[in-house]
């Protein structure tokens, strides 16, 4: 049969060569045996069509072939260990994507504009990303070879050593801190900022920008609606939704704040007699900088920390919110086992 041989001939090129004479004579004897038991049905020799019916069920040549390869391993990463995969991919893109943030405030506080800052940062993080999804899948798929598939550490699983069951109320000792803290805070900002100056203060050769003036109504309310979500968990903790739209609006007003304060550049302004002193240039590698702006730098890591914390509790509250709208994974239905 022409139609046989040229399907084994396409076959016999995608087998190993010290192989594929086995392999060609078992499948020719398999296909030839069904296209004659097929006839024997019939009652007449196959047409050229009922021949491509019988090849095709065997599927394409490379298909064919890839059957009998006997290869040790057939996927990269099993469905076994696929969920601790992607939960460990999400982690670490995660890292990859504060690691970014962070060098992009770095870059914007460095003297650069926010678009180059924007650049650098995401080219640098694409770099990043890829390098680490591509470790950890090469160490997904040791681990899916020599380990068998099976996720390491979980074969002396014993039920018995699962912690107990958490009946008693959330803590609330953070939402009390926060409340506390808040208020202290707003009083000395108020006391601080809008207060006659001391005498010895007047002497010191530093002094806050007028940036702290002109975003000190978003700061002081973004520090409100913190400590109205906080009271909200304390005393109305019967409406945690309300609570979560006040931390949302903190939070997302902190980031935007913080970012555009970030932008001015200089927190801190000197007096003329001290100019000359902090203009001293300090080597720090291959970059020169001076006193005065590494006195602006230090200033503004506080607030640059602040918006990385606002960034990452919104996320926080945000998956908090979602998890919170999922159903139960245990129902309060007997269902014959629990």
């Amino acid at each position: 049969m022409e139609l046989l041989e040229r399907y084994l001939q396409a076959v016999r090129g995608y087998l190993l060569r010290w192989r594929r004479d086995d392999i060609i004579k078992e499948l020719g004897d398999n296909i030839l045996s069904q296209m004659e038991d097929r006839a024997a049905e019939l009652g007449r020799p196959l047409t050229e069509a009922e021949q491509e019916g019988i090849l095709k069920q065997h599927g394409h040549p490379v298909v064919a072939a890839t059957r009998y390869q006997r290869m040790p391993m057939r996927q990269l990463i099993g469905p076994e260990l696929f969920p601790l995969y992607w939960f460990s991919l999400l982690v670490l893109l995660g890292m990859v994507a504060a690691f970014c943030l962070a060098l992009f405030l770095v870059l914007a506080a460095n003297g650069n504009t926010l678009l180059e800052a924007l650049v650098r940062a995401w080219s640098t993080g694409w770099v990043f990303a890829i390098a680490a999804v591509g470790a950890l899948t090469i160490a997904f798929g040791l681990m899916e070879y020599f380990g068998k598939g099976r996720i390491p550490f979980t074969s002396q699983f014993n039920p018995k050593e699962l912690p107990a069951l958490k009946t008693a109320p959330p803590p609330r000792g953070n939402s009390l801190a926060e409340l506390i803290m808040g208020g202290l805070f707003l009083a000395g900002w108020l006391i601080f900022l809008h207060s006659p100056t001391p005498a010895f203060a007047r002497e010191v050769p530093v002094h806050l920008a007028r940036v702290w003036w002109r975003f000190e109504i978003p700061m002081l309310l973004t520090i409100a609606l913190g400590m109205a979500a906080a009271y909200m968990h304390l005393f109305r903790s019967q409406a945690p939704r309300w609570r979560a739209v006040l931390r949302l609006a903190g939070d997302g007003l902190g980031v935007i704040t913080f970012y555009f304060f970030l932008s001015a550049k200089e927190f801190v302004v000197f007096r003329p007699d001290a100019l000359e002193r902090l203009s001293v240039p300090v080597y720090l590698g291959k970059h020169v900088f001076t006193t005065g702006q590494i006195v602006n730098y230090a200033v503004a890591l506080g607030p640059a920390i602040a918006l990385i914390v606002f960034l990452f509790d919104g996320l926080f509250e945000v998956d908090r919110l979602i998890r919170r709208k999922q159903p139960p994974l245990v129902t309060q239905q007997p269902n014959g086992i629990l």
